[in-house]
Parts: structure tokens; C-alpha cells; sequence
């Protein structure tokens, strides 16, 4: 029973960093369509790029960020983590999702870390 309420909580987790930016960004309802599966599949990365270009001012320091992202989400399986540790349920019973997170949040990141230079025609809407 402990095994499947911590299997919850990490569906829940991975629903956290991905379906809730995934429902924001088709609210957004913008015009958008350049890199549209990246977006589709690392929308909270999306969400992040488009809050550091208007706030830098589509400067270069926006891949900096997202260097740094990627040093924080790696922590992103501690926080998956913390529930099963505290309750003392074996990780090996968890295996795939923690992978699974991990994996997630260590690739989309670096789904941003190259693209092309921002200019007039690039620039996110």
C-alpha cells in the first residue's frame, strides 16, 4: 500500500514539472511554432526561456541560465525523493520513475543550450 501512495506521489511530482507548464503554455495560445516539439516536450524549460528573454532583454546571458538550470534540476530528484527516504520504502521499488525524472530533468535543459542566437526573426512572441 506505502509502495503505491509513493507511486502516486511521483506521478504526481512528474505532473508538477511537466503537465502543469505543458496546460500553461497551450493557455497561452500564442502564435509561436518555432521548435514546437521541444516546446511540447520541455515546457517548463520553454516557460523559463521566455521569463529570462524579456527580462534580460534577449541578451546571451539566457543560455548562462539555463546552464544553471540544469545545476538545480539535478537537485529536482532530491525533491522526488525526500517522501520515500523519510518513509524508508526502498528506492529499487521506485526505480523506473526516479530514472525517469532524473533523465527528464537533466536532458531539458540542455534541449536549450543550443539554439540559435536570438535576433528580429527569432525572438519568442
Amino acid at each position: 500500500m506505502k509502495t503505491q501512495i509513493l507511486n502516486y506521489w511521483l506521478y504526481l511530482y512528474l505532473g508538477c514539472i511537466y503537465l502543469v507548464p505543458l496546460f500553461y503554455i497551450l493557455r497561452l495560445n500564442n502564435s509561436d511554432t518555432r521548435f514546437m516539439l521541444r516546446k511540447l516536450f520541455f515546457p517548463l524549460e520553454y516557460i523559463i526561456q521566455v521569463k529570462v528573454e524579456k527580462g534580460l532583454s534577449y541578451s546571451t546571458a539566457t543560455r548562462l541560465i539555463h546552464i544553471l538550470v540544469w545545476c538545480v534540476s539535478i537537485l529536482g530528484l532530491v525533491g522526488a525523493s525526500i517522501p520515500l527516504v523519510m518513509l524508508n520504502e526502498p528506492l529499487q521499488k521506485h526505480t523506473a520513475l526516479l530514472v525517469f525524472i532524473t533523465y527528464y530533468c537533466m536532458v531539458a535543459p540542455m534541449a536549450y543550450w543550443f539554439q540559435p542566437h536570438a535576433n528580429i526573426s527569432t525572438k519568442t512572441k
